[in-house]
């Protein structure tokens, strides 16, 4: 007998696509598949399952009496039926699960008395399984082949609006993020300032735009070549997120100047984070040495400030900083 997924396996690494706010999907249409599959397969109870954080996780549920999971149901350490899709990556058909040992301590089986099983395994573009289509049933079963091989075409169905998906956030993400540092670029920060600054208001909280500037960037770049160069931008980007925090925004700004809006109680937040960012580049140990001028602006709770004015306060005091250098 195989190992089970559910005992043996941490939860699947990704979110629920229920708390996420996807336009792409057309819920409905899901709502509709399952459905179908249901009435064809004359079974109470079918479902889109996700394998997520929370184990298996049900997304939809066909809509019958004799159903009993619903949106948002998990079970992550028990030893049900779709934790060996996920695993093995293949379709599951069990007719009869009295006959199977393995399914002993199954609750679908033990509780729900859901004796019969077929599942078939839902891709992410990348080839990793997303989850699954199942149909159980209280009756032990014989589908037929041309049965399994329409379940295969829904699954299909699922699997190409999962494309449309990853792509859709695969181009929204490539908007947002520059390249080279995998950190914001103008537009995603730009964006998402708005939001950051509402939530701070109704928080009654301060934030801090924080401005940087590598010094003598150019000087590195002409003299250790480009590679360095790079080397150096994508350590103070990583440096920069792992002094922030998940609600602090981080992004390039262009060249070799970053920004961070971060959250803060005082204006002392500026020298812990500029020291916390001092320590963790010595740690680095990267030569040549990544230096840096900064500069800042403060947003009140109650005050509005245009991008564009909160970027001329942080240059004119990044500006005296280089000065004070010299």
């Amino acid at each position: 007998m195989s190992e089970l997924p559910g005992k043996t396996l941490p939860p699947y690494p990704y979110s629920s696509i229920l708390n996420l706010e996807i336009e792409e999907i057309d819920w409905q249409r899901w709502q509709r598949l399952v459905n179908t599959v249901a009435d064809m397969f004359n079974a109470p109870a079918t479902f889109i399952n996700q394998a997520n954080l929370k184990g298996i996780e049900v997304i939809i549920a066909s809509e019958k009496p004799e159903t009993h999971y619903h949106p948002g149901s998990s079970n992550l350490n028990s030893n049900i039926y779709c934790h060996q899709v996920v695993k093995n990556h293949s379709k599951l058909y069990v007719r009869d699960a009295k006959l199977d040992p393995q399914w002993s301590d199954n609750p679908e089986y033990t509780e729900d008395n859901y004796v019969s099983y077929l599942g078939l395994p839902i891709s992410w573009p990348d080839g990793s399984v997303f989850g699954t289509l199942c149909v159980l049933d209280t009756k032990v079963t014989n589908y037929p082949q041309t049965y399994i091989n329409a379940l295969g075409v829904i699954k299909e169905v699922v699997d190409s609006d999962l494309r449309h998906l990853y792509k859709e956030n695969q181009l929204l993400t490539l908007s947002y993020t520059d390249p080279l540092t995998q950190v914001f670029n103008r537009r995603g920060f730009s964006d998402l300032l708005r939001s950051t600054q509402e939530l701070a208001h109704r928080l009654n909280r301060k934030l801090i735009l924080l401005y940087f500037d590598l010094d003598e960037f150019k000087h590195a770049n002409d003299t250790f070549g480009h590679d360095i160069g790079d080397i150096m931008l994508k350590t103070f980007a990583k440096t920069l997120k792992k002094n922030s925090r998940s609600c602090d925004l981080v992004a390039r700004w262009g060249g070799d100047e970053f920004i961070v809006l971060i959250h803060a109680e005082s204006e002392s937040c500026v020298n812990l984070f500029t020291n916390r960012m001092n320590d963790l580049l010595t740690e680095q140990n990267l030569q040549p040495e990544i230096k840096y001028s900064y500069g800042y602006a403060v947003i009140n709770p109650d005050e509005k400030m245009e991008l564009e004015d909160l970027l001329k306060i942080a240059d004119d005091y990044m500006y005296q900083n280089k000065l004070n250098k010299k």
